[in-house]
């Protein structure tokens, strides 16, 4: 069995920091994003209702686009919501009629 040199085992305990620097770091990384994620999570939402009269051009989707809130993932539920609130059979709505329009924000009003 061979002995190693000084040279070898000097590059060998470096590697070995090497390694354990970059595994500390990863497992530091991984915590401060999750606690960043829970705490975005954590946020207190506060749901509202307003009145929005339709106008020219709107959609259901757009509409969506301009009142869908955090506590929203998917537009399709949101503008499910929207038709449930309004008792609306299909996605036709007309220009100049009101939509109650449910919404969230992360600030209380």
């Amino acid at each position: 069995m061979r002995r190693s040199s000084r040279a070898e085992l000097i590059v060998r305990n470096r590697k070995i920091m090497l390694a354990i620097v970059i595994l500390v770091t990863l497992l530091f990384s991984i915590i401060l994003f999750t606690n960043k994620a829970a705490a975005e999570n954590s946020r207190e939402v506060y749901t509202y209702y307003t009145s929005y009269q339709i106008q020219s051009g709107d959609t259901l989707w757009t509409i969506a686009d301009r009142f869908m809130g955090p506590d929203y993932t998917d537009k399709k539920d949101f503008i499910e919501n929207i038709k449930s609130l309004n008792h609306l059979g299909d996605d036709q709505i007309t220009e100049g009629k009101f939509l109650v329009i449910e919404y969230s924000s992360y600030e209380e009003m």
